[in-house]
């Protein structure tokens, strides 16, 4: 009796996911071919097909999931063609800013603060970057102040020195609390981080007061 049974649901199972030919569906004008590859996910489906129609021991005898999938692409074509399996967001830091605003249309800008150092304790390797985006200009920043203005307020601040000309396309670094030659030579001098983790503000403005442009930056889920 139990041999019946099971060759009954065996020939009931064949019959019910026969390979079904190319269907083409006129919302989308695309024609749905065969799956040509067995992929994980097409695997796990036919597994719980499988194990829902017959006992672990007969499934496993009887069929090689693979084969199943392969040979019944019909049941596999919507998965295969538009199902994803979302990934987990995870948090991590960057220098891209979230909202670079220019107040004037200055050619000095801010274009990227590295606030999360390596240095333990007081990251002094920090640095923010300031560029001119000219392409045959160069421009006198003498007296140019950039600040940390986080908290709403002007915090540390760095002022360029008398003399200061930045070439075209180019860029200085001013560190933290590091004096780095091959790229200005520039420091705030702090003996502790000045640029939060958690997000900031960094605020450019030019040697009369007029403020040039505002960098925002926080940490982006990816």
């Amino acid at each position: 009796l139990r041999s019946f049974v099971t060759i009954s649901l065996l020939q009931s199972f064949s019959y019910a996911f026969q390979v079904s030919p190319p269907i083409t569906t006129t919302s989308s004008s695309q024609t749905f071919q065969p799956v040509e590859q067995v992929t994980q996910q097409n695997l796990a489906t036919a597994k719980i097909i499988l194990s829902q129609t017959f006992p672990t021991s007969q499934a496993s005898s009887s069929f090689r999931t693979a084969d199943f999938v392969a040979n019944n692409p019909s049941l596999f074509l919507a998965s295969a063609s538009t199902s994803k399996t979302p990934s987990k967001p995870t948090t991590t830091t960057t220098t891209t800013p979230s909202k670079p605003t220019n107040a004037v249309d200055s050619k000095i800008i801010i274009t990227e603060i590295v606030y999360d150092g390596k240095v333990p304790k007081t990251e002094s390797d920090e640095y923010v970057v300031i560029s001119n985006a000219s392409r045959n200009e160069s421009i006198d920043i003498s007296g140019y102040y950039i600040y940390v203005a986080t908290t709403g307020t002007q915090g540390p601040t760095f002022t360029f020195p008398k003399g200061t000309v930045l070439k075209p396309n180019s860029s200085v670094r001013i560190y933290t609390n590091e004096i780095h030659k091959e790229s200005g030579g520039y420091t705030y001098g702090s003996g502790k981080a000045i640029w939060s983790n958690n997000g900031g503000l960094g605020v450019l403005k030019d040697a009369s007061g007029k403020k040039l442009m505002e960098f925002k930056y926080k940490p982006q889920k990816v």
